[in-house]
Parts: C-alpha cells; sequence; structure tokens
C-alpha cells in the first residue's frame, strides 16, 4: 500500500468515526427532545368511551329507563362550587329521533311539541353531571345517543321536567349504534 492509498483511507475512515459521532450527537438530541414532549401529553385516551367494553355498556343500557337518539338544539354548561371541588353540569335542549328503549306514552308526558303518535321532533331537556374531562363532548348542532333513568320532577324550582343522563353522552356513530343496539337485544359483539 502506498502512501496516498494510506492517507486516502485514513481520510475516509476518520470521516466515517466523525459522522457517527455527529449522528450519534443528533440522535440523542432528539431522543431527549421526544421525551419531553411525552411529558405534557393529555391523560386523555382516544376513543375512550363505554362502547369500548361491552360488559360497562351492557349494564349501563340494562340500567337505563330511556335510550334514545337526539341532536342537540343547545348546550349549557353550568359550573358550582370552588376549585378543586367545580362540578360540572351539563344541560342540554334536544330535539329526539329515534327512541330506542323506553314508554313512549309515559315519556309524551315530559316533552315540549313533538308528533302524536311517536315522539319524533320532540324536544326534551337533559342535565348531566360531568364527572370525567375525558368524556366527548356534545356541541350544537351534533348527535348523539343517551342513556336516562328518568326525570326530575323539579329542577332547581323551575318548572320544566329534566331528564337525568346515567352515562356521558354517545357520538352517534354506526359503530356506537351497532354497540347499543346489541347491548339491548343482549348479544355479545367482538371488540
Amino acid at each position: 500500500m502506498t502512501k496516498i492509498q494510506f492517507l486516502v483511507l485514513l481520510l475516509y475512515c476518520s470521516n466515517i468515526i466523525h459522522a457517527q459521532l455527529l449522528i450519534r450527537d443528533v440522535v440523542k438530541k432528539r431522543d431527549t427532545l421526544h421525551r419531553k414532549k411525552n411529558i405534557n401529553v393529555s391523560k386523555c385516551v382516544l376513543n375512550e368511551t363505554i362502547t369500548n367494553d361491552y360488559e360497562i355498556l351492557s349494564s349501563a343500557v340494562s340500567e337505563s329507563k330511556y335510550v334514545f337518539t337526539a341532536r342537540v338544539l343547545s348546550v349549557k354548561k353550568i359550573k358550582r362550587g370552588r376549585k378543586p371541588n367545580v362540578k360540572v353540569l351539563m344541560s342540554y335542549k334536544l330535539y329526539i329521533r329515534l327512541v330506542m328503549k323506553g314508554d313512549v306514552e309515559e315519556l309524551k308526558r315530559y316533552v315540549f311539541s313533538g308528533d302524536e303518535r311517536s315522539l319524533n321532533g320532540a324536544i326534551v331537556f337533559v342535565d348531566w353531571l360531568r364527572t370525567n374531562k375525558c368524556a366527548y363532548k356534545l356541541y350544537r348542532h351534533s348527535s348523539g345517543i343517551f342513556l336516562s333513568d328518568g326525570f326530575y320532577e323539579d329542577f332547581n324550582g323551575g318548572n320544566l321536567p329534566r331528564m337525568r343522563l346515567l352515562n356521558e353522552p354517545l357520538p352517534l356513530s354506526l359503530y356506537d349504534l351497532d354497540r347499543v343496539n346489541a347491548a339491548l337485544k343482549g348479544k355479545c359483539l367482538p371488540s
């Protein structure tokens, strides 16, 4: 091996070693940046609703007196108490689309406007005490599935009967609708 070949080989090897050192330094920086980002990640898990656990869903459906789909006409968020024990009450004005479970004749006494033969198009007021910060939130003009155990007869001295929700409202999607229908019929679905 000549002196020139040796110098070329030495230069080539030194460039490789230098490049590896640079890469290691960059990778360490990226790795620490990535770990720092994960520290501040939200504690909410995507799609963490009761429909993902069939047993919880079936027990919630069996406890419910009414199961229906509705469109949200308005939403009010009412905070009560002082930090850190603040209670958040969500109050919805709903346009009923379909009653899946419940006595329609009994429900007619509590609703406003609507068809006399069915409850399609009826308006009902619903309250839900939000206990989970990660729960699915409904906004005006969105639709959802609601599980209720009945009505309050008198709400804060008001004369409008209000319905109580057992769980957070579910989004009106085919997946959630299939899971609720299966729970209503008592059929088990694979996850």
